[in-house]
């Protein structure tokens, strides 16, 4: 886990917050209010439903990159994501444990926001 990730889980965001938050401050912004926004789509925008890193991810890439996202990008990430971790739902991906989130959700957030620096482009 990146201590950037640590960090926001210290001061209590869920994965949806971490990404949003992550995203703001890689392009020069600051948001307080969606950031909090964001928790709405925690764990599955808690019922365990599509992962927060996804639904928060797509929110972030039509923020940053309107008409690629509309083109690509929403595919890709959602494409890989589930390559990678086998599942979109937050429910399959801590296997229905969700003492799992701290091992699991540390380790997808870090992959899946350097899937989206790589869409975006951002070194």
């Amino acid at each position: 886990m990146s201590q950037e990730i640590l960090e926001y889980k210290l001061r209590g965001y869920c994965c949806s917050q971490i990404v949003m938050a992550m995203g703001l401050e890689r392009l020069g912004k600051e948001n307080k209010e969606l950031v909090e926004a964001m928790g709405g789509l925690c764990f599955g925008m808690n019922q365990g439903r599509t992962c927060g890193i996804i639904t928060a991810a797509m929110c972030l890439l039509q923020l940053a990159d309107p008409v690629e996202t509309e083109k690509r990008h929403a595919a890709d990430f959602i494409n890989w994501f589930e390559d990678v971790f086998g599942s979109a739902e937050c429910r399959e991906l801590l296997e229905g444990n969700p003492l799992n989130k701290a091992e699991k959700c540390p380790q997808m957030l870090d992959a899946a926001f350097k899937q989206i620096s790589e869409l975006l482009e951002w070194d």
